[in-house]
């Protein structure tokens, strides 16, 4: 039997000299506002290896806001004989810290990397001299793997000189266990932001996109462009222990496209109302996946939020990104969800090819207003390594948009949208309490620091 450590750190920035709460898992990236959310890969992970009899933890740095310095100790005192980072292109210097102080203080420990970043490029993580194991893909199989000294799937690591990497393979949905929320503190996640009751949970249906094609998209490198689903009574058992077991106050689906087995929702919303499990949950998901009937089953089953990726009110620009979507569809889809008593929010991309010069953000919010959205989360292009448009860039196939021209515009869309008098006076609705107030203007800040 191994004892492994799975860790949830903090984010360094070093450049702005503050921390961030970053989403480890498929999406690599962070809420506006900096809110953590429960690590819910790590959580699946622990308990697959738990299920194979191995002593697990999960050490939640982040909602603690405990140092690299702290955790490293954590570790040393613990003693495991293997610790998991996962990683994100945002955090991969300071995960790489985190490691070093961890190999400093306990030398014999193996330290496993994760994240879309050393997916793409092991040698990202396996060059530090201080990373042992790199994850290609999901963590179940390829953890278990090395806990169990077989190298020859899903993992990549150091034969001298070579970077060895295994043949890829995903996992039946059907093999997972529960997720380990006796691991975690579930009762640390609560907000003022986005959400309507605490604490908050996440969850999946799904792993993987029906569409998975998108040019600045990395989750392809999880999923490898496939979708699977989990089945109905292992999501509503699931559901019941987050409801009457640990006493949780919501639910934010992570899945990709929330509604891409329109049947599996379908039969949970039903599933939901006849058991009279009231639990307020939200999602994302895809403009092409939505219609006015599914949308009105899911409200009456607790759904109050969906995010869409909108990313562009121009058609050109989501053709050239290949996001597989009409502009009209999203036009539908807010009003479909808006008419059923959802909140929108809605997901923008500045600086995306083809669009046009001078206006593009100006397109953007007026794209915004017109659809009516409760919240807006305006990003740059992304150009992550190993996606279609980093090639692009890096071939000159495309010109590269300017950094500074992309950092003004999503600036520019943020304060505009956030701070009109609406916006404000609806979140000031949502304080009933000292620590409500103090939560509204820490996240107020944190959205700030990001955008500028």
């Amino acid at each position: 039997m191994a004892k492994i450590l799975f860790l949830d750190p903090l984010g360094y920035d070093e450049k702005f000299l503050r921390h961030r709460h970053l989403l480890r898992e498929w999406s690599g990236t962070y809420i506006t506002g900096d809110i953590p959310f429960p690590p819910l890969d790590l959580m699946y992970a622990a308990s697959y290896l738990r299920k194979y009899g191995h002593s697990v933890g999960i050490i939640e740095a982040s909602v603690n806001h405990w140092s690299h310095n702290k955790v490293a100790g954590m570790v040393a005192a613990e003693a495991p004989d293997f610790v998991v980072i996962p990683t994100t292109y945002y955090s991969l210097d300071s995960d790489r810290l985190l490691a070093g102080y961890i190999k400093k203080e306990l030398p014999s420990v193996k330290i496993v990397f994760s994240g879309a970043p050393v997916i793409y490029e092991p040698r990202l993580a396996l060059d530090s001299g201080v990373v042992d194991f790199v994850v290609l893909g999901e963590m179940e199989l390829p953890v278990l793997n090395i806990v169990e000294a077989n190298y020859a799937e899903n993992i990549a690591y150091r034969d001298g000189e070579k970077i060895i990497k295994g043949c890829r393979s995903l996992l039946n949905l059907d093999e997972l266990e529960l997720p380990a929320r006796d691991l975690i503190d579930s009762q640390a996640y609560r907000y003022v932001f986005f959400n309507r009751a605490n604490p908050v949970t996440t969850m999946s249906l799904s792993r993987g996109c029906p569409h998975g094609k998108c040019n600045f998209c990395v989750s392809s490198f999880y999923s490898l462009s496939q979708i699977r689903f989990r089945r109905l009574d292992s999501v509503i058992k699931e559901i019941e222990e987050i409801v009457y077991r640990y006493k949780i106050g919501e639910i934010f689906f992570r899945d990709q496209a929330l509604t891409a087995n329109r049947e599996l929702v379908w039969t949970l919303c039903e599933e939901l109302i006849s058991k009279n499990i009231r639990i307020p949950w939200r999602g994302s998901t895809r403009v092409d996946l939505v219609d006015k009937e599914l949308l009105s089953l899911m409200r009456r089953a607790g759904c109050y939020q969906l995010s869409f990726g909108f990313e562009s009110p121009s058609q050109k620009v989501l053709d050239l990104a290949n996001k597989g979507i009409k502009v009209e569809q999203s036009r539908k889809a807010s009003h479909w969800a808006k008419e059923a008593g959802l909140e929108v929010v809605g997901l923008f991309i500045c600086g995306l090819p083809g669009g046009g010069a001078g206006d593009s953000v100006n397109d953007l919010l007026k794209f915004a207003l017109e659809l009516e959205v409760d919240y807006a989360q305006f990003c740059g292009v992304y150009l992550f390594p190993g996606t279609p448009y980093y090639e692009q860039f890096s071939q000159n196939v495309l010109s590269p948009p300017s950094l500074d021209s992309v950092k003004k515009d999503t600036r520019r869309a943020f304060l505009k949208f956030y701070l009109r008098s609406g916006f404000i006076n609806g979140q000031l609705k949502k304080i009933h309490s000292l620590e409500d107030f103090k939560f509204l203007i820490t996240s107020g800040v944190n959205a700030f620091l990001s955008y500028m």
